[in-house]
């Protein structure tokens, strides 16, 4: 069995953007381990999946549509960070 490579997240991500510039108001740490962030990424992805599901059935004046938003931002995110991570690794840079 060969020996897993730790792959790490770059910390080139960014999400929420703000203001008139449109700059990003939060960005994904450099270092993660990938295997950890993807399992936040899944995380988040759960709960985007749960809050649709509710607003197709409840009316609740696109709360929960606005909030699915975000949270898969997020996790778009933690997922383009990963990929840049996996593509340092290759030595395909960033």
């Amino acid at each position: 069995m060969s020996p897993s490579i730790l792959i790490n997240t770059v910390g080139g991500a960014t999400f929420a953007k703000c203001n008139a510039q449109n700059q990003p108001l939060f960005r994904i740490n450099a270092g993660i381990s990938c295997e950890e962030a993807l399992e936040q990424a899944s995380l988040l992805m759960d709960c985007v999946n749960k809050l649709t599901c509710l607003s197709g059935i409840e009316n609740d004046n696109g709360a929960m549509v606005w909030a699915s938003h975000y949270l898969s931002e997020m996790a778009k995110a933690i997922i383009d960070d990963v990929t840049s991570g996996l593509q340092l690794a290759q030595g395909g840079g960033v």
